[in-house]
């Protein structure tokens, strides 16, 4: 028995003879009025005055249009299936649903016949029992949805389609309904879903979205006019995700009218050097094509040629680039607008700050959330202006509403769905997008409604608190339409948000090859129309917003993110330029295969260092370094499940030579003179009352310190200059951080030497001074640095703090523990300050060696060589051997850490001679 959906009708027909019967009498005056209508409820047409006449002439048109309905049915690949006096019927295959659907709706809305005598219509779906043939178009059936059709379309007003609620397309949430309608047919209690005639199935719902309107800006007009900058000024807006950050620095520079102007966003995974630079000078270079392209010198042309194929020119070259590109034309300055800074990738941000300091009258509009840091390049420009933008205005929020509709919701309607999402602009939208697509709001013609009394009703918002408004509040409604999305095109868009949230049809295509979704150009219509991405070039899909790809790639299930990441490092491979390869292997770490993150991630760093991009080099090399050496790792970590932009990988602080080298082996005389040293040093001690724990100065530890010393192997030892002392006894010497510090005092603090609880020991002393304490915090604050106890170091640094004794050791250590934390603005902060500071010749060299080495780990690694060369000039002025030689040996590693390997071997001269020359 083959399962069909039957769709039947019921009309009013009246006897053409009424005198040639006695059968049937009309009944007419108040008997007839009091009587209820056998055949359904009252017409809901209350509105319409009621022509007996024309009433009468429906009725005798009855054959007429039942047989025009049936042609249209036939048509349709509909067949007739039942015929009675009143009712007929008509079955489809399960396929043909809409054809189904379509046949009621056309019936139901015929403005040519009196809404009183229009068709009642009922569809059911189910298994039906063929009983006999009776024509081409016609096959006699019978069966359980055509008893439930039939008594469907007998309570059914006229004009109404009623289904049967189990009707599988209305539990799929295909059709559209108005409501539940009830009604009795003899003994029996009937009820059905009304159906939207005029927009009976959800694609035409959906269709509507595309009739949203592109709105002004609204309720920024104040931020506008203070984001109006004078030339070579840096301006920074503090949006949120979603507030409606990116449509300001759009409206911003149509407002400013700049010579010329770029946009600057985060590509990819963000681990491109230059990827965000490149996108951005491509773009504007496809713009000025249809207007005016600016001149660039003839010496610039090559390296812009570099930039746009992906490999990348020096830092300097290409902020001259950038500069002359947005240079001043008609009396008119250049406007670069960064969006998402903080995921933009350091190389392009340290290429604007260079252009920004050319004097070239350049200005720049950098968009942060409300508590991201200002990116660590940008920090030494001030800002000429701040602004945040806060939740939008109940008002606002209803202006909104109405410019999104196009002015087709009224007043009251505006006011109850801006109520529910008052403090975004993105999530009043996409709210929208949603009550549209779910049926929650009905667009027809130039009218905007709920479809049911209840829609967008609800407790309204209330004021959001601090932790709300920084989350997306988009997200739920972004949620919401995905549900409502087929596999097809959520397919293509979970590609696109792997890939960044903006790539090419080719890449997006080539990601989800395999993967049965459609092709990009097959879908590009449907996705465009409903808003979730945009062409921000021609052969381009981007995103229509940063929450829309952090919601797609939360939605991802977790078994299935490894695949994605595999599949997006192949892609990026084969679509990426050199500098391209980073984001790569990026991938393909997180997909656990870190064999190919590690070769993509070492041919991406000898693109950089080819490039000059010796920051950019040493990150790579280093997270070359960690997949070649990582073990268990773990997908589908805590970033991949809130965005897509995972911690940024910046230089460690044993590339840049932060760590401590392994000493080597030492002699028979070289351990007898460190024991006599250190027994001269226990017995000075215990004179003065010591009380330092056990194990630093103490002899009892000693022995074993100096075998664990000698016990590591000599290759761990390579990179260090030959004659590395073997022992410091000057307590101030220099504390930069951990390479310059273990270098300068290997010797005295040994690996190994790691007190228990030394704030016990040192503290509370009642022998020592305040000094001698000092003294003795310094040394162990030094130690706890060298081993990388930060957390002993804290505390260390506190109780030093308190003795009030060696501040500006304080303030360095304190800037190193915030480096470590992973604080580094504010680490750059402090360690810039204690640099900057008025001091003795050898302690401004420890200062600016110590903001040299927080510049490098911060992958600055230009300011930091400038740095610790100003430290060696200071520490030659003072004669101060010791920093001299800490200079040259992080000069050595910064040097070895970009490639340039001559460098480094002249430095490592430089540390050895200075070493030499010290005093015995």
């Amino acid at each position: 028995m083959p399962e069909r959906i039957v769709v039947s009708f019921r009309g009013t027909a009246a006897l053409s003879q009424p005198g040639s019967t006695d059968a049937v009498v009309p009944v007419h005056g108040r008997a007839a009025a009091s009587r209820p209508r056998a055949a359904g409820p009252p017409s809901r047409h209350r509105a319409a005055p009621h022509d007996t006449a024309a009433a009468a002439r429906g009725d005798e048109s009855y054959l007429t249009r039942a047989l025009a309905l049936k042609k249209r049915a036939e048509a349709l690949g509909g067949t007739l299936c039942a015929w009675s006096a009143q009712t007929f019927s008509f079955e489809f295959t399960p396929e043909d649903i809409e054809e189904a659907v379509l046949l009621a709706a056309l019936a139901a809305e015929d403005a040519s016949v009196h809404p009183d005598a229009r068709f009642a219509a009922g569809i059911a779906q189910g298994e039906m029992t063929y009983v006999g043939e009776a024509g081409r178009f016609t096959a006699l059936s019978w069966g359980q949805p055509l008893l439930v059709a039939v008594t469907l379309a007998r309570v059914a007003p006229p004009g109404d389609v009623l289904l049967d609620p189990a009707l599988p397309a209305v539990l799929s949430g295909e059709l559209m309904t108005l409501g539940l309608h009830r009604g009795v047919d003899g003994a029996r209690r009937v009820r059905g879903l009304r159906l939207d005639a005029q927009q009976p199935l959800r694609r035409q719902v959906v269709e509507s979205v595309a009739r949203l309107c592109t709105p002004p800006l609204v309720g920024r007009d104040a931020e506008l006019a203070e984001l109006a900058v004078p030339p070579g000024a840096l301006a920074i807006v503090r949006a949120e995700a979603g507030a409606g950050g990116s449509r300001l620095l759009l409206d911003l520079l149509r407002l400013l009218s700049p010579s010329q102007s770029a946009f600057v966003a985060p590509v990819g995974a963000s681990r491109e050097p230059f990827g965000a630079l490149r996108r951005a000078l491509a773009r504007a270079a496809r713009r000025a094509d249809k207007v005016r392209a600016p001149a660039l010198p003839d010496r610039l042309r090559p390296a812009l040629a570099r930039i746009l194929d992906g490999e990348g020119v020096e830092p300097w070259t290409a902020a001259e680039v950038l500069a002359a590109w947005l240079a001043p034309a008609d009396a008119r300055f250049g406007l670069l607008a960064v969006d998402d800074a903080a995921e933009v990738d350091a190389a392009s941000l340290e290429v604007i700050a260079i252009a920004l300091e050319m004097g070239t009258g350049l200005r720049a509009v950098v968009r942060l959330g409300r508590a991201d840091p200002l990116p660590a390049p940008l920090t030494a420009i001030s800002p000429a202006a701040t602004v945040t933008l806060g939740p939008l205005s109940a008002p606002s929020a209803q202006d909104l509403v109405r410019h999104l509709l196009d002015g087709c919701i009224d007043e009251a309607a505006a006011r109850r769905w801006a109520a529910r999402a008052p403090a975004s602009p993105l999530a009043l939208r996409e709210l929208l997008c949603e009550a549209l697509e779910s049926g929650a709001l009905r667009w027809i013609g130039r009218s905007v409604a709920p479809r049911r009394r209840s829609a967008g009703r609800g407790r309204p918002a209330r004021t959001m608190t601090g932790a709300e408004l920084a989350a997306p509040a988009a997200s739920r409604p972004i949620e919401g339409r995905l549900r409502l999305l087929s596999i097809g095109p959520r397919t293509i868009l979970t590609a696109l948000a792997t890939l960044g949230g903006d790539a090419s049809d080719a890449a997006i295509d080539a990601l989800c090859d395999g993967t049965g979704a459609p092709k990009v150009a097959s879908i590009e219509a449907a996705l465009l129309g409903a808003g979730w991405v945009f062409r921000p070039e021609p052969g381009w899909l981007k995103l229509s917003s940063r929450t829309l790809r952090d919601t797609l790639l939360a939605a991802v299930p977790p078994g299935e993110r490894a695949a994605w990441h595999l599949a997006a490092a192949r892609v990026v491979e084969d679509h990426a330029g050199a500098l391209g390869l980073a984001d790569a292997a990026w991938h393909a770490a997180r997909a656990g295969d870190r064999r190919s993150a590690a070769d993509l991630a070492a041919r991406a760093a000898r693109a950089a260092g080819d490039a000059l991009l010796e920051s950019a080099a040493a990150e790579l090399l280093a997270f070359a370094d960690e997949q070649e050496t990582a073990r268990d790792h773990r997908l589908d970590e805590a970033p991949d499940s809130v965005s897509s932009q995972p911690p940024t990988y910046r230089t460690p602080i044993e590339v840049v030579g932060d760590a401590p080298e392994p000493p080597g082996a030492l002699s028979a005389e070289e351990l007898a003179d460190l024991e006599a040293r250190r027994a001269a040093a226990e017995s000075a001690a215990r004179r003065r009352g010591s009380t330092m724990p056990a194990g630093v100065n103490g002899a009892g530890s000693s022995r074993g310190a100096v075998a664990g010393r000698a016990a590591w192997p000599d290759d761990r030892r390579a990179g260090l200059p030959d004659d590395t002392p073997a022992d410091l006894t000057d307590a101030t010497a220099l504390e930069a951080d951990a390479t310059a510090m273990a270098t300068a005092m290997e010797g005295e603090l040994l690996p190994g030497d790691a007190p228990g609880d030394p704030l016990a020991k040192t503290s509370e002393s009642p022998v020592l001074s305040m000094n001698d304490i000092a003294v003795r915090l310094a040394e162990l604050a030094r130690q706890a640095l060298v081993q990388g106890d930060l957390r002993s170091l804290e505390r260390l640094v506190g109780e030093l703090r308190r003795t009030g004794e060696r501040a500006d050791l304080v303030e360095r250590m304190s800037g190193l523990i915030a480096l470590g934390r992973g604080a580094k603005d504010d680490a750059l902060r402090r360690l810039r300050i204690a640099a900057e500071a008025e001091a003795e010749p050898a302690r401004r060299a420890r200062a600016l060696l110590a903001h040299g080495v927080a510049l490098a780990a911060a992958g600055r690694a230009e300011g930091a060589l400038l740095e610790a060369l100003s430290a060696l000039a200071r520490a030659r002025e003072a004669d101060d051997r010791r920093g001299e030689q800490a200079c040259a040996r992080f000069l050595a590693r910064l040097a070895a850490a970009a490639g340039h390997e001559e460098a480094a071997r002249t430095w490592a001269r430089v540390a050895r001679a200075a070493g030499a020359a010290q005093p015995s």
